[in-house]
């Protein structure tokens, strides 16, 4: 049976029945795991979680554009290891053409984000850059676009619990006229308003020996696009998706 096969086994949720599992505010949990992994998982989980559908489609396409300093100030953050660290961006869920202008804060290990409704632009508009001088300091004149990515995403809700699983795959990280994919690798991220490592899902992967990984799309892109950058503190994660599919080199 195949992905798409798969997803028809799992109830249906639509849009306007997450708001119980918004979780802006939130724990988050990731997992690497291979592409043919997923098939293995999926069939203990139909009757613990609803599928999100969107106008008949249960994969879902994404794009981000990250904006940061011309010296990836945001990036420098995340690779010294600062307790507190943001990502502005732009998501645009393609297949609803919603987009939204993002400001994700990370600290003490709990996730705060804040978005509105926005489109990209060449520049930053006025209503962009009041909501983003609510949350950053930086000088919004030195925000650009300092990556994109692409990926396709399978959302899953808990029935009962405040707990909503996404699997990400089919990545694509883009800057200008360079590209690099990562075809075999798939990003499972656990979110809840408290870790609960006796969830369903947690349970399994643990099961499985597939143990959380913490990993910041953004910062693997930067380094996979861009080989000047310093990235020892992320060097045994590269190793790690290496081992499923070889995409860096040292």
């Amino acid at each position: 049976m195949n992905l798409k096969e798969q997803l028809k086994t799992f109830s249906p949720i639509d849009l306007k029945h997450m708001d119980r599992v918004k979780l802006l505010r939130r724990s988050d949990t990731k997992y690497l795991i291979s592409k043919k992994i997923i098939s293995d998982l999926l069939p203990s989980l139909v009757r613990d979680y609803l599928i999100l559908e969107i106008d008949g489609n249960r994969i879902a396409s994404y794009h981000t554009a990250y904006l940061d300093t011309p010296d990836k100030m945001y990036y420098k953050h995340h690779q010294q290891g600062r307790n507190k660290r943001y990502k502005v961006r732009f998501r645009t869920y393609v297949e609803s053409c919603l987009s939204f202008l993002e400001v994700k804060l990370k600290e003490k290990g709990k996730t705060n984000k804040k978005r509105i409704t926005s489109t990209q632009n060449n520049s930053l508009d006025e209503a962009q850059k009041a909501f983003l001088s609510k949350w950053i300091n930086e000088d919004l004149e030195q925000l650009n676009t300092s990556l994109e990515n692409t990926f396709q995403r399978v959302t899953l809700v808990h029935k009962t619990d405040r707990e909503r699983v996404t699997i990400d795959f089919n990545l694509n990280f883009v800057l200008k006229n360079q590209m690099i994919s990562l075809d075999e690798q798939v990003i499972i991220e656990i979110k809840q308003s408290r870790v609960n490592r006796n969830s369903v899902i947690s349970k399994l992967l643990r099961s499985k020996l597939i143990r959380p990984f913490r990993l910041s799309k953004y910062c693997i892109g930067c380094i996979l696009i861009d080989d000047s950058l310093k990235y020892n503190r992320f060097k045994s994660k590269l190793l790690k998706i290496n081992q499923i599919q070889n995409v860096w080199n040292s």
